[in-house]
């Protein structure tokens, strides 16, 4: 990819990743969002974007998105419009050489109805790994409970330590990521204390302003699960989205084997409105090396 096309392929991506059959999970939502993260991409010494082109016409792309110190990728994609197997076989060609150069491993995540995708990896023996339901809250089906919390705060940097007593090791947003990516306009991270210590949080960002949010993580302690806890942090969450923000809809997902959160959730209106299937593959190497 060329920095010259990089709002040609920010467009072009946008639009692919509104529909269901091409939706690849970690591609941001908006169009100068993605911009920025596929810039980033132009910004080390080997190629982590790539372009499949048909004259002046974009007809498929694959992104790698590196985490160094995790020594993962995650890929943004692949996506084809055209010919897809094809297309995209030729872009793995492209990425794969680098990607088995310098990570342990490379994880994929998109909608069960990008059959496409689901296909590439079964071809190249990735791992289902995880696979989690996508529900959907609406503001005209909520209804609020009268009880006000005093005990959610906003979380900052310097909450960092007992955050990460919580976070799960193996989630898709390390701690410090949340941290930072919650102060950013439209996204959120509150927490509950209970006897001065932080029992639980809640991070949401804002997907469409004005229109969607996505709850990315509710998380409580292990010790004071069952209190109410989760259900406080969750009506906060909606209320403020529906009330403050004036949005229509918020998401969240949750792993099919995980039926207690389900039953939470359903119980705050939230309905399936898909599935996402999460794949990994691992590669075995003696050493690696870095590009920073």
């Amino acid at each position: 990819m060329e920095v010259k096309d990089l709002h040609t392929v920010a467009n072009w991506l946008y639009h692919m990743n509104e529909q269901d059959d091409h939706y690849v999970a970690w591609l941001a939502s908006d169009p100068n969002e993605i911009f920025e993260q596929i810039w980033t991409l132009t910004q080390f010494k080997e190629p982590l974007a790539y372009v499949a082109w048909e004259g002046e016409s974009i007809i498929g792309f694959l992104g790698i998105l590196p985490f160094f110190d995790q020594k993962l990728c995650r890929l943004l994609g692949p996506f084809a419009q055209k010919d897809p197997e094809s297309v995209i076989e030729q872009l793995w060609d492209k990425a794969s050489l680098t990607v088995q150069l310098h990570f342990d491993a490379v994880k994929v995540a998109c909608f069960e109805s990008n059959k496409e995708l689901v296909a590439f990896a079964d071809r190249h023996d990735f791992e289902l790994y995880n696979i989690e339901k996508t529900l959907a809250a609406h503001r005209s089906l909520f209804q609020p409970s009268t009880n006000k919390s005093q005990s959610i705060v906003d979380l900052h940097m310097d909450d960092m330590d007992r955050l990460s007593l919580l976070h799960p090791s193996g989630a898709y947003y390390t701690t410090e990521e949340m941290v930072r990516l919650s102060k950013e306009e439209g996204n959120y991270l509150w927490g509950f204390q209970k006897n001065g210590d932080l029992a639980g949080y809640i991070y949401m960002e804002t997907i469409l302003p004005g229109h969607e949010a996505e709850i990315c993580f509710v998380n409580v302690a292990d010790g004071e699960r069952g209190a109410g806890i989760g259900s406080t942090l969750i009506e906060h969450a909606l209320q403020y989205a529906f009330h403050a923000l004036d949005l229509d809809v918020v998401t969240i997902s949750v792993r099919t084997q995980n039926k207690e959160a389900e039953r939470l959730y359903k119980q705050f209106g939230f309905r399936k409105i898909n599935t996402i299937y999460a794949y990994q593959k691992q590669f075995q190497k003696a050493s690696n090396r870095s590009f920073h």
